[in-house]
């Protein structure tokens, strides 16, 4: 029987789990290194992989790129590579090559974290169900639970929602803000990590990721308008998955700056969300609690995710 080993490639970090133990290195991005070439920095993650996976092994890798993850084709990250580096990247392909020896499965950071949150916290009566990270970047997946599969377009692709344009009332200087993917205006450039830190820093706000939670608690107004901001486009999006799929009845948020800031965004989230606005909001601060689960840290384990994914628990299907 071969050995398996779980890999979680993000923005920030590398993990990689065997047996009991995780490891946790600094990823081989555009994050980390800003300037280095993309080709380059794939090159380094193909290294690090070759030196920390077994011979023989089976290898589950959680990656946080827009992913078809049918043939393995990596189709871009902001965080990992600034963008598309030159086209398409067969990561499938490449690691194959490198080692013929391991099973490669390459599935997307959130299809692996939806799995994971489906596995912890569907319940029975749930139809759709939905999980949405907020970290170095934002993307959302979305599964038919009657049937356990997660509808793709033809490209492999479902909720890449960081890169649609952000619905903001916030000044121009932040709704023009520049997106990791070359793009202007998205919802990452004002909403996931990087997007606060830029958010704070156009409108003057002092603002340090450590101490930002504190500054919350205790009622500093440019921390409670910096929050405001920053949640709008996420609300707008969640507003909008709700009233085009009334099956949706659960959403799980997750991902770095939602966890760390866990009891104040949720409560910036449900506030924003209950706010009538005409006769098509139907969302109550009780109807909010029903359908969101604001993930605390450790709910969420993308390693054991896309294990699971690995095992057939849910699987992408093109529509």
């Amino acid at each position: 029987m071969s050995t398996t080993v779980s890999v979680d490639l993000g923005g920030t970090w590398l993990r990689i789990r065997h047996g009991d133990a995780t490891e946790r290195l600094p990823s081989p991005s555009s994050i980390r290194q800003p300037g280095t070439p993309s080709d380059e920095l794939l090159e380094q993650l193909v290294d690090t992989l070759d030196l920390h996976v077994p011979q023989g092994a089976a290898a589950n890798i959680s990656c946080g790129a827009a992913l078809d993850e049918q043939n393995g084709v990596a189709l871009g990250s902001g965080p990992l590579w600034g963008g598309a580096p030159t086209g398409e990247i067969p990561l499938l392909d490449v690691l194959t090559s490198r080692r013929p020896d391991v099973r490669w499965r390459l599935v997307n950071d959130v299809t692996a974290g939806l799995a994971s949150f489906a596995l912890g916290f569907a319940r029975p009566t749930d139809r759709h169900i939905a999980y949405l990270t907020i970290s170095s970047g934002i993307a959302a997946r979305t599964a038919v639970l009657t049937d356990r599969t997660i509808p793709v377009d033809h490209r492999g692709l479902q909720g890449e929602i960081g890169h649609l344009r952000a619905m903001s009332s916030a000044p121009e200087a932040v709704r023009t803000l520049p997106c990791a993917c070359g793009g202007i205006g998205h919802v990452s450039s004002i909403s996931s990590g990087p997007g606060v830190e830029a958010v704070a820093e156009v409108l003057g706000i002092g603002y340090d990721v450590d101490t930002f939670a504190a500054s919350l608690t205790a009622g500093h107004a440019d921390a409670a308008r910096l929050l405001r901001i920053v949640v709008e486009p996420i609300a707008e999006l969640i507003r909008t998955m709700i009233t085009l799929d009334p099956r949706l009845d659960r959403i799980g948020i997750g991902g770095g700056v939602a966890e760390g800031l866990c009891e104040f965004y949720g409560r910036e989230l449900e506030e924003q969300l209950a706010e009538t606005r005409s006769y098509a909001d139907s969302l109550t601060s009780e109807r909010v609690a029903e359908i969101i689960h604001l993930c605390k840290p450790g709910d969420i384990d993308t390693l054991a995710g896309a294990d699971a994914i690995a095992d057939g628990y849910l699987r992408a299907i093109k529509i």
